[in-house]
């Protein structure tokens, strides 16, 4: 072994020698061998029987002659590279040039060397191998680490956590794609840039934790945190720092963090459940059916004052220590084959309490089942109805005339006591709410009404005079979680000296959502009147001012046409400020006579020769104001899109009247956008003159539509109109 080849390493070098001279390829290969302990040196003296070798086994090194038996040296390396494209591979020749060198270079050869008389070229082959082989593994080796990261990186990236490094100065060195996207920008953004939770941490101790990471007096630093990230929202953060130790030096630290709030918020509340099930107006209890006898486990203090039994007397018991001697069979075979069958029950049976006093307890119990269906626990709700039971008894009396009216009712009703406490509700209130009866009575009303609370309610019924009336607004919550805005009319009664209040409720949800929508409208309308109010008629106002002047000064044709579309802007002005401020105007109701009323209507509009039949001769009560718009524009309406000649007929409904002509009709599939603002067939037509009909029939109450008249024109139709009778 040569000074050049010691301490290169241990590892093995097979070497392929190319030759064809059997003489010389064994020399060689002696020559090598003894140069460098570490070779082993193989002989081929064909392109094909090197190619053999190769495939049989792995080679580290091939060197090769240039002149072959049946080619050459290019042409094997030519070969080589097409299937082993990193192999090492010297040609070693005496026949070699700078023709061949250029060429075996443009093949991708790995060094290229000329055979020298004596033993000293064996050295220098011996070395250029060892260093082509020392490369190559060098490369193999940073490949095969750089796809190590590569992959390492892939899964921190992938990651759910948010990974990263800091430096000492609190700053982002690395990160991970999870954090980058809580800071709501890309990785190589957010690294150099200061960690939102760094400088908190280390401002909430007692001591700089953070820093004593750095300095290698803390292995850990865990914990958690609430904060805001641009791209995540609020969260609480879990964290955990460690030291990133690189050669004995700390040079940075490794975080990992993640989001825990929807796990806090479970935990949360879970407490609060467990407080609310402690502190609950009935009694709540927990038994284990995987036990002998299915024992109670758990009884909260509602329980325990219900029963009169002590927390020690209880666990470890069935419930059946609450029967006796008039208990009925019948509820408890129902609770027993629930409980057997795996499913919910509710029951109402007379119990014992532990000095012996019976009461009536409406018990209803229900499954626990884990992940995978099975029932681990049942819990079982209890509320003394010992007095709702006497009620019942004394209400009976008065039920069967009762009963009719209030099962049959279109409206929701339901009695509450003087507490709140819901002792009957009918059929409907059942049915809208989505519950049976039996989970609705003996509870308070403010758990179905979310507009009160159990002070609204006692302020409510305090003070109510027995007879006495009185009207309010509610919010009704369904089983789903949906709402329903309720008109509800309260009366007190008293039976058999106690109080009782009745309670008809009427869902106005559509009516409630109209008021809104009307509310925004209006107010939508009233800044729109205000921009035509003041930004359109002040320039019209100018620019008919200037058309005047131009009159004078001129007799052009197109003076006349420029004034007829002034005109038609100011009536479209007009209309538009009818629409936003009239529109939004409460009725102000009064006696009409319609007949003498339309003709003066009809008067005040151009109707040219169009005719008018008037079949109605009773008043009604409407405003004036209103009410002659709405005819008006109907009139207009009329003759713009039914023609000078058009007929129009006012008649009598039963509950209100309509406006009939013999035009051209409107199309059924239009009918839905006539009373739409804009709307309009007519050339010369605003498009608003049917939408102030609509508020003016919206403002009064009353109901509109859209039909064929009896000569296929349009016939308007206006009823829950108030008439007066005579």
């Amino acid at each position: 072994m040569t000074p050049e080849t010691a301490g290169v390493g241990d590892a093995r070098v097979r070497v392929l020698y190319v030759g064809t001279d059997s003489d010389d390829t064994e020399t060689l290969s002696t020559a090598l061998e003894r140069e460098n302990n570490r070779f082993t040196v193989e002989t081929a003296h064909t392109v094909d029987e090197a190619m053999a070798r190769l495939a049989a086994e792995p080679v580290d090194c091939l060197v090769s002659d240039y002149r072959l038996s049946n080619g050459n040296g290019i042409e094997l390396l030519e070969t080589v590279r097409d299937e082993y494209p990193a192999l090492p591979f010297i040609i070693y020749t005496a026949q070699g040039s700078e023709a061949v060198a250029s060429e075996a270079i443009s093949a991708g050869v790995t060094d290229y060397l000329r055979k020298e008389p004596g033993a000293k070229q064996y050295a220098g082959l011996a070395n250029r191998i060892s260093d082509a082989v020392d490369h190559s593994r060098s490369q193999q080796a940073v490949s095969e680490r750089n796809r190590a990261l590569q992959s390492y990186e892939r899964m921190v990236n992938s990651m759910q956590e948010a990974a990263c490094i800091y430096d000492a100065e609190d700053r982002f060195e690395i990160v991970n794609e999870t954090i980058a996207e809580w800071y709501d920008t890309t990785r190589n953004e957010l690294e150099g840039q200061t960690s939102r939770l760094v400088p908190r941490i280390r401002a909430e101790g007692e001591t700089d934790c953070y820093q004593e990471l750095l300095d290698g007096t803390r292995e850990k630093l865990s914990g958690e945190i609430e904060t805001e990230f641009p791209g995540h929202g609020h969260a609480v953060v879990a964290y955990q720092l460690t030291p990133l130790v690189v050669d004995g030096t700390i040079d940075g630290i490794v975080g990992v963090a993640r989001d825990v709030t929807e796990q806090k918020e479970r935990e949360r509340e879970l407490l609060r459940n467990k407080r609310a099930i402690d502190e609950a107006p009935v009694g709540v209890t927990i038994t284990d059916p995987n036990q002998p006898d299915n024992p109670l486990i758990y009884a909260n203090d509602h329980y325990r004052e219900l029963t009169g039994y002590s927390l020690p007397e209880l666990l470890g018991k069935n419930c059946r220590i609450l029967q006796g001697e008039n208990t009925d069979p019948e509820p408890v075979d129902a609770l027993r084959d629930a409980i057997d069958a795996g499913e919910q029950v509710s029951v109402e049976l007379r119990n014992y309490r532990k000095d012996g006093t019976e009461f009536w307890n409406r018990v209803r119990i229900a499954p626990v089942r884990d992940d995978d269906g099975t029932v681990v626990n049942y819990v079982g709700f209890q509320q003394d109805t010992t007095e709702r039971k006497r009620r019942e008894k004394r209400l009976e009396e008065t039920s069967s005339r009762l009963e009719a009216l209030f099962e049959n009712s279109p409206d929701m009703i339901d009695v509450l006591d003087a507490d709140g406490t819901i002792c009957e509700v009918n059929q409907r209130f059942c049915a809208e709410l989505g519950y049976d009866e039996s989970e609705v009575l003996g509870r308070s009303i403010w758990e179905f009404d979310l507009m009160f609370d159990a002070e609204d309610v006692q302020t409510q019924l305090s003070g109510f005079s027995v007879d006495e009336r009185r009207k309010f607004e509610g919010l009704y919550e369904r089983r789903d979680g949906s709402t329903m805005s309720v008109e509800v009319h309260l009366l007190r009664f008293n039976l058999e000296g106690e109080d009782r209040f009745l309670a008809i409720s009427r869902d106005i949800t559509e009516r409630k959502e109209r008021e809104q929508e009307l509310e925004q409208q209006n107010e939508q309308l009233e800044q729109f009147a205000s921009v035509v109010s003041h930004d359109l008629r002040n320039p019209l106002t100018v620019a008919r001012g200037q058309l005047e002047l131009l009159r004078e000064e001129s007799d052009s044709e197109h003076i006349d046409a420029i004034d007829s579309a002034h005109q038609r802007m100011d009536t479209l002005i007009d209309d538009l400020l009818t629409l936003a401020r009239d529109g939004a105007s409460p009725a102000s109701p009064v006696v009409v006579d319609l007949e003498p009323f339309v003709r003066t209507c009809w008067q005040n509009v151009d109707t040219k020769a169009a005719t008018l039949h008037i079949a109605i001769d009773r008043p009604i009560r409407a405003d004036e104001s209103r009410l002659r718009q709405l005819f008006e524009n109907l009139v207009r309406n009329a003759v713009e899109h039914g023609g000078d000649d058009v007929s129009v007929t006012v008649g009598e409904l039963a509950d209100g009247f309509y406006v009939e002509d013999n035009g051209a009709g409107i199309p059924e599939p239009e009918r839905g956008d006539v009373f739409s603002a804009g709307y309009s067939t007519a050339v010369e037509g605003t498009g608003f003159g049917l939408s102030i009909v609509k508020q003016v029939a919206d403002a009064h109450g009353w109901t509109v539509r859209v039909v064929s008249g009896a000569d296929g024109g349009a016939r308007f139709e206006f009823t829950d109109v108030d008439a007066v009778s005579e």
